[in-house]
């Protein structure tokens, strides 16, 4: 998410191609009309795909699986997305895809509710709706759900800050905001797993709004509240952590507060080289955006499809950072 830009590629069905199959039917009666309806069924599979947002690296290498199976497929990708994480930034887009009335439509919502109305107007419209990375509460609407495991890449946050910390201390949590599915389950993993594992523990959850700035300054905050006993910041996504290692090295707590981050675009696995972060939790943005199409494809031919796949996660050290390298996010197709 957790938040995340891409580029977009747009193509159209030409107008005499359009033509050309219409007009045997005036030439040839109700013979060439059957023909009209077969040719019909089997036009040209489009596949719409609206992002969270555009340009950013965890999306750009989702558009790049994508691209990669629409090519192996043989089908049309129309990836499309705005500038802004936001439902009232994103909601042109899927509209659009309606009204093109794409074959199916994968998409990152960029909230659980306000996303749903838009969703359930291409569900209406006879479009099989795929969420990919993020989702929306109401799941019955979707033809299938594919994400990372959240809860787990929590999990792992919580065990790496919690061994370190040998179950003592103070631990914030970082995060955009409470409305985006992938960064809750991120939060819900991470509490639960240092309740069960180490239950001395304090957490303390922040909301930085997506802003690089405010997690700047609630990093700085919480180490002025909690001094010493400060141990660990958990950012759910490359803001939240990119401005949690910075908040801390601007307080002097470098080395001795650690930074565990989610994703590993580009700016984090730089920080991650020079020691500001701690640990990434990386995603497989790339998978998922090729499992979307798949499953869109399959979709759009009336094929069932699983309904939830939640894809594993991996956690990235200085120290393994060589041997996980395939895990970096792309910054460019």
């Amino acid at each position: 998410m957790n938040l995340k830009k891409v580029g977009a590629v747009v193509s159209s069905i030409s107008l005499l191609a359009s033509l050309a199959a219409v007009a045997p039917a005036f030439a040839h009666g109700a013979k060439t009309a059957s023909h009209v309806v077969k040719h019909a069924k089997s036009k040209p599979i489009v596949i719409g795909f609206v992002p969270g947002v555009t340009t950013d690296p965890f999306f750009i290498s989702m558009e790049y699986g994508a691209q990669m199976e629409a090519k192996r497929l043989g089908v049309q990708l129309v990836y499309e997305g705005g500038v802004t994480y936001s439902p009232s930034n994103q909601t042109p887009y899927v509209n659009a895809m309606v009204a093109r009335k794409v074959s199916a439509l994968a998409i990152a919502p960029t909230d659980l509710q306000a996303m749903i109305p838009p969703i359930r107007n291409a569900v209406k419209s006879k479009i099989p709706v795929i969420t990919v990375d993020s989702t929306i509460s109401d799941t019955a609407l979707l033809a299938s759900r594919i994400t990372s495991n959240n809860a787990q890449g929590g999990a792992a946050a919580a065990d790496f800050i919690g061994g370190f910390a040998r179950g003592k201390g103070v631990v914030a949590i970082l995060s955009p905001s409470p409305g985006i599915s992938t960064d809750k389950a991120r939060v819900a993993g991470f509490t639960a797993e240092l309740k069960k594992k180490y239950p001395h523990m304090q957490v303390v959850v922040e909301y930085d709004n997506e802003q690089s700035t405010q997690a700047i300054q609630l990093a700085q905050d919480l180490s002025l509240r909690f001094g010493n006993k400060l141990v660990g910041i958990f950012g759910t996504d490359d803001t939240s952590a990119s401005g949690a290692a910075e908040g801390i090295r601007a307080s002097g707590k470098l080395g001795k507060v650690k930074i565990v981050g989610y994703d590993a675009e580009p700016a984090e696995v730089q920080d991650l080289k020079q020691g500001l972060i701690s640990a990434l939790i990386a995603q497989k943005p790339m998978e998922e955006g090729m499992l979307a199409v798949q499953y869109a494809v399959a979709a759009a031919k009336g094929q069932k499809v699983t309904k939830f796949v939640q894809l594993a996660n991996v956690t990235i050290t200085k120290a393994n950072l060589a041997k996980n390298a395939q895990w970096e996010y792309r910054s460019t197709i």
